[in-house]
């Protein structure tokens, strides 16, 4: 029987923790440092970084190049393609997912984005316990233009992605549906700068959403988002600023259970004008 977790911030060995800082250094933005960089970033002492880095080499988990420079390893490559392997992002949110749907007594969604076919797919959701409920079928898939949940993950992709997204026709789903490519570029803009989206009639007559991206740090991009979906007739300033918070709580909480790291400042995503 494994022994039960006790503490969630659990004490980690200084050397250790200064390694996951060295590994955590690689990302699409900088795939490539020196030591002397590596030192200046993360104001590791000298001799310490120094054994970091020949016991990550020896290993595999970083390579040197004949410049001295260092990169990921084949090991690392290995690590993270057995990690894509064994995470199911359903899987590992469900319980949060379930908790927003308690807290909220609302509909709880999960959706990934689909590119370049323009779509987000609910892939996770939670129901509300009241009678009269906004409902969405596990699989479904949205434009990625119309809803909260969909919007989000719009946003906080490249411009390139963006602008090839809408120079395709864009289907009415509800009334509320936005069709006009300059105004869903002020929707991008305006959620870029919140960090959340809002919607209010766009995939479901009736019905309002509120979502919050969950954001890659290296790719600065929108992988999946965590949405919140009510009828019309059960909203209010006051209602809607608590289910938001929820929302923007459950995202942080799913980046932290996922193992990413925090999110960047919404203005600085990728792709922010």
């Amino acid at each position: 029987m494994p022994r039960p977790r006790t503490d969630t911030e659990p004490e980690t060995p200084k050397v250790l923790e200064k390694a996951l800082r060295v590994l955590e250094a690689f990302g699409s933005t900088t795939p490539v440092w020196s030591e002397t960089e590596l030192r200046r970033e993360l104001g590791i002492p000298s001799t310490t970084l120094n054994r970091i880095l020949r016991s990550l080499e020896r290993f595999g988990y970083l390579l040197r190049s004949d410049d001295g420079r260092y990169q990921l390893g084949a090991a690392a490559v290995r690590l993270g393609n057995r990690a894509n392997g064994s995470l199911n992002l359903v899987t590992a949110l469900d319980s949060r997912l379930r908790a927003v749907a308690r807290e909220t007594d609302e509909l709880a969604m999960l959706a990934v984005p689909e590119f370049p076919a323009g779509l987000a797919r609910y892939v996770g959701a939670a129901d509300s316990s009241s009678r009269l409920r906004v409902t969405a079928e596990i699989g479904t898939a949205v434009p990625i233009t119309a809803g909260a949940t969909a919007k989000v993950m719009f946003a906080f992709q490249p411009d390139e992605r963006i602008d090839a997204v809408l120079q395709a026709p864009l289907k009415r789903l509800a009334a509320g549906t936005l069709t006009d490519p300059a105004a869903i570029r002020d929707q991008v803009q305006l959620i870029r700068q919140r960090g959340w989206g809002f919607s209010w009639e766009e995939t479901y007559h009736g019905a309002w959403a509120v979502a919050a991206p969950l954001i890659d740090a290296d790719t600065q991009m929108a992988f999946a988002a965590i949405g919140v979906a009510s009828p019309t007739i059960r909203h209010s300033a006051e209602f809607e600023d608590k289910v938001r918070q929820i929302v923007l709580d459950a995202a942080a909480d799913a980046l932290h259970t996922l193992g990413y790291r925090s999110q960047p400042d919404a203005g600085h995503a990728v792709g922010a004008r």
